[in-house]
């Protein structure tokens, strides 16, 4: 009866455990596409009115309302961009928080709406707030976006852009749902497994409570489906991240798989192995909050989009930092980019300072990135990719993990 007992209070803490961590997996997720979602429209945006305004206006333009002759210019210009870009409304402020041009000849506005919001852009942030407005004889959900105009390095005034919100709601949406159905189909899975484990293993010491040193291999047995089950639901969340990108499907799991055969001969602890393998899956876990067109862009990138890809290990870090059991990844994932000779990313940590795994993870990676099709080249023969890898020894790879690497048989690794 005591075991009964014991196994209802599982079943309900165990549920409430795995709902609180599934919400949070997902907020975490939304909240990041959210954002970026946010910040590919201010720099949209930007570019479209920018556009229009910088040959119009010259910085002395702004000290006053503008004249009819530039009001009328401006407003048949941004005729065509309001409605391409979905923008209700677009206002000119001044540095000294006066209106010197709106698209909204109706407007009654004669201080910004959010004076700390408005003084926080003045100092060259961008920023946005969400509220109601009535529009069309119903109220709506926008996002007011605040942007910095600047002419000669000094703001002179911002650009106050009116949205609605349904856009990044609708994109919200989707992205929730999607989170909701991969992280939750894990969680269920790994939930009732174990439940029955559990279960199974509570009848089963009721039964045959005196024979207790008996059971250890039923315990072992029980103890391997939840690791199996475990790494089933790590390899769902790992191909759910990779499956952003068309191109680098089931990346993941091969560097995982490569990066598990080049340690075999170094005789690693089986924590450490665990550990390497989990950083492994989740290396590239970052990429989430990289926008679409720039994972997928068929040509090269500009510098600024690399820029942007650069940031994906600590974006990875953030995500998996509240989550106690991958906090011995944290820093392999957040180095994995790094080179031995320090011209990495994202610290320029150099040679022996890189963490032992991650040079590993390195080495797995740019093979697999370097042999597997890209939006802009074909993959590279094994043998050209291996050649790369041999001649960066010592500058962008370790020279102990690239031999070791040399010792694994790659067409037998991925047989199957």
């Amino acid at each position: 009866m005591r075991s009964l007992k014991l196994l209802r209070y599982f079943t309900i803490y165990s549920l409430i455990a795995f709902i609180f961590t599934g919400v949070a997996i997902v907020l975490l997720i939304t909240t990041h596409i959210k954002n970026d979602k946010i910040n590919s429209i201010e720099q949209v945006t930007h570019l479209a009115i920018h556009y229009i305004i910088e040959p119009e206006l010259s910085s002395s333009d702004y000290s006053q309302a503008l004249s009819k002759e530039k009001s009328e210019i401006l407003d048949n210009k941004f005729k065509h961009t309001l409605e391409e870009n979905n923008i209700l409304e677009a206002v000119i402020w001044n540095n000294s928080k006066t209106i010197i041009y709106s698209s909204n000849k109706n407007i009654t506005e004669i201080q910004p709406t959010n004076q700390k919001i408005f003084n926080q852009v003045l100092g060259g942030k961008y920023s946005y707030f969400i509220t109601d407005l009535q529009h069309e004889n119903r109220v709506i959900k926008i996002i007011k976006i605040y942007i910095p105009i600047t002419v000669n390095n000094s703001i002179v005034g911002i650009y106050e852009i009116l949205k609605p919100y349904d856009e990044i709601q609708m994109h919200m949406n989707q992205v929730t749902k999607i989170s909701i159905i991969v992280v939750s189909s894990g969680f269920v899975i790994l939930y009732l497994l174990l439940l029955k484990i559990i279960y199974n293993s509570s009848i089963m010491l009721l039964k045959q409570n005196k024979e207790l040193t008996k059971n250890a291999d039923d315990i072992k047995l029980a103890y391997s489906k939840l690791n199996m089950t475990y790494k089933s639901t790590i390899l769902v969340i790992s191909k759910a991240i990779d499956a952003r990108d068309q191109y680098t499907a089931g990346h993941s799991e091969r560097v995982a798989k490569i990066s598990l055969a080049i340690v075999q001969s170094l005789n690693l602890p089986k924590e450490q192995l665990e550990t390497l393998e989990l950083a492994a899956l989740f290396h590239d876990v970052g990429k989430i909050g990289i926008p679409d067109y720039i994972l997928n862009k068929p040509g090269r990138l500009t510098d600024e989009e690399f820029n942007k890809i650069k940031e994906h290990p600590s974006i990875g870090v953030d995500i998996l930092k509240t989550i106690d059991f991958l906090s011995q990844v944290l820093p392999i994932i957040l180095h994995h980019h790094e080179r031995f000779d320090g011209g990495g990313y994202p610290n320029g940590v150099k040679g022996e300072n890189i963490p032992f795994e991650s040079r590993i993870i390195c080495v797995a990676d740019s093979y697999d990135a370097m042999t597997s099709n890209r939006p802009y080249r074909n993959g590279l023969p094994h043998e050209v990719a291996v050649s790369e890898l041999i001649k960066y020894k010592n500058i962008q790879f370790d020279s102990n993990i690239v031999d070791a690497f040399l010792q694994v048989d790659i067409k037998t690794l991925f047989k199957s």
